[in-house]
């Protein structure tokens, strides 16, 4: 989704407000292992503070993803504000709170993807105490118990048990 700023590089306005709702790509998905994603709402402003343009947006929506010990589904609402300062050339020498103004417009997907991946949890569970699942039979902990012999022996040293039998 590309954001016309021209009026606002060219001092024709101070600032310029906007509304979408965007929806995710398939491949941003797909790289961080979400089912699916629900319309993702952004409002905010790009302002010309003397000779700098800020942006300034705030978003949420909702993201469907696998929990990561029993796979059963789980939402996770997402919502942050985001800043970025603009300027029309990138130099290496930068940091990453900048962003490239290209052809008088910005694409907002990308700063949009980039700050959904910083935040998302390490490990997205269903709940704090969830089992997980059998790792033998594939049971829902978190359902039930299985009857899977909880014994475990070093395969190493399966030989030794014979002994004191």
């Amino acid at each position: 989704m590309n954001l016309d700023l021209s009026k606002v590089v060219n001092g024709l306005k101070s600032v310029a407000d906007f509304q979408f709702d965007l929806t995710l790509t398939d491949e941003f998905l797909k790289e961080i292992n979400a089912i699916e994603a629900s319309m993702f709402s952004m409002t905010g402003s790009v302002k010309k503070i003397e000779k700098r343009l800020m942006l300034t947006f705030d978003y949420k929506g909702v993201i469907s993803f696998e929990c990561h010990r029993c796979l059963a589904e789980v939402k996770l609402n997402l919502s942050s504000c985001v800043t970025r300062e603009l300027m029309e050339q990138f130099s290496e020498d930068e940091d990453d709170q900048f962003a490239v103004i290209e052809s008088g417009a910005i694409d907002l997907i990308p700063i949009l993807e980039e700050d959904i991946l910083l935040n998302l949890p390490l490990q997205i569970l269903c709940s704090e105490g969830c089992k997980g699942i059998c790792p033998q039979c594939g049971t829902d902990l978190n359902t039930g118990s299985c009857t899977c012999d909880d014994e475990k022996i070093d395969p190493r040293l399966e030989a030794l048990k014979n002994l004191f039998t």
